[in-house]
């Protein structure tokens, strides 16, 4: 099948990353914490912009989609509420707005339990069901992570 005005072929996504899968089963997801970059791109099917951060570590961005990787293997995933970066078209927002919604709300809405782990100088820390956290600061978002 072939894009348009594209010279190429067009290449159909094959995963997408749920929001509610992030936050409440781990074992759902379509990563796994032995997966190297190879495996990823070939799983998602998509271009991410790619960078070391430092010695070992190493990140592919999509959008607000951090995929971290530590010694060439998925380490954790980040979703950031950063205004610089659109909300990533691999993740499935299941309704949510990352920029100006409320996620403690969004989650109640939908079932999702959260507990309260720490609360200082206007952040809030909440682990999920499935070990992923969201960070809030002030009352608004500022990322949810899961390390793998």
């Amino acid at each position: 099948m072939t894009c348009g005005s594209c010279q190429g072929v067009f290449v159909p996504r094959l995963k997408t990353l749920s929001l509610r899968t992030l936050l409440t089963s781990r074992d759902h997801l379509p990563l796994r914490p032995d997966d190297r970059v190879e495996h990823l791109l070939e799983r998602f099917r998509v271009t991410f912009h790619a960078g070391r951060v430092s010695k070992g570590w190493c990140q592919l961005q999509r959008g607000n989609l951090v995929l971290w990787l530590l010694n060439g293997t998925l380490h954790s995933v980040e979703l950031t509420r950063s205004a610089g970066h659109e909300p990533s078209d691999v993740v499935d927002w299941c309704g949510f707005s990352m920029h100006d919604g409320d996620p403690l709300a969004w989650c109640h809405e939908h079932d999702i339990d959260l507990s309260l782990d720490r609360e200082e100088n206007g952040t809030q820390l909440w682990s999920t069901p499935s070990g992923a956290r969201i960070a809030l600061q002030d009352g608004r978002l500022w990322n949810i992570t899961l390390v793998l």
